[in-house]
C-alpha cells in the first residue's frame, strides 16, 4: 500500500504544493524529507510498541500524507488534509475501515487540535514533533514562529522507546 501511495502523482503534487505555500509564508520545510521522516517514525514507533504490520503500514501512509492540507491553507490544514486524503484513498480503492483510521489521524495531528483518537493518530502526533532540525528553517523564516525557534535551537533530536514500559522519550 505505502509504495503505491508514495508513487502517486496527485499526492506528490500536493506535498510539493503544500511546501511551496509554507515557504511563501516563512514556515519550516514540509517537503519530502519531512513527510518521509514522519512516515518512517510513525511506523517505527508502532513497531517498537508491538503493533501489527498493518497498523504500521497505515501509520506510514498517514505520516506521508499528513501535511497535504497545507496546499489549501495553513489554518485547519489537518482537517482539509483529512478530506483530501479521503478522496484520494477512496479513488485508490482502499477499504473504508483503513481510510477512516488514516483520515482521523491526519485530521487530529495538528498541535492546535491534536488528539490521539487511535494508535495511528498517536504515532503520527509524536512522529511529526520528532522532525526537529535547523535545516528545516527557511532563509525567509519568521523567527517569531515557535516552529522556527525550536528547529533553530535544536542541536540533536532523538526518540528513545522503552518496549517493556511502552514509553517514549523525545
Amino acid at each position: 500500500m505505502f509504495d503505491e501511495i508514495r508513487k502517486n502523482l496527485a499526492i506528490k503534487t500536493y506535498i510539493k504544493k503544500s511546501d511551496e505555500v509554507l515557504e511563501s509564508l516563512g514556515y519550516t520545510e514540509h517537503s519530502f524529507p519531512h513527510v518521509l521522516r514522519v512516515s518512517n517514525m510513525a511506523s517505527y514507533i508502532l513497531e517498537m510498541l508491538g503493533y501489527s504490520e498493518h497498523e504500521m503500514e497505515l501509520a506510514k501512509i498517514a505520516g506521508y500524507m499528513h501535511d497535504i492540507g497545507n496546499a489549501v491553507n495553513r489554518d485547519d490544514h489537518a482537517k482539509s488534509g483529512a478530506l483530501m486524503a479521503f478522496n484520494i484513498l477512496t479513488r485508490l480503492g482502499m477499504k473504508p475501515s483503513n481510510i477512516a483510521k488514516i483520515i482521523s489521524a491526519i485530521g487530529n495531528h495538528d498541535e492546535s487540535s491534536a488528539y490521539p483518537v487511535n494508535v495511528i493518530a498517536s504515532a503520527l502526533i509524536i512522529a511529526d514533533k520528532t522532525d526537529v532540525r535547523s535545516s528545516r528553517v527557511r532563509p525567509n523564516a519568521d523567527i517569531s514562529d515557535i516552529h522556527n525557534r525550536v528547529n533553530l535551537a535544536a542541536i540533536k533530536s532523538r526518540v528513545l522507546i522503552n518496549k517493556e514500559e511502552k514509553t517514549l522519550t523525545l
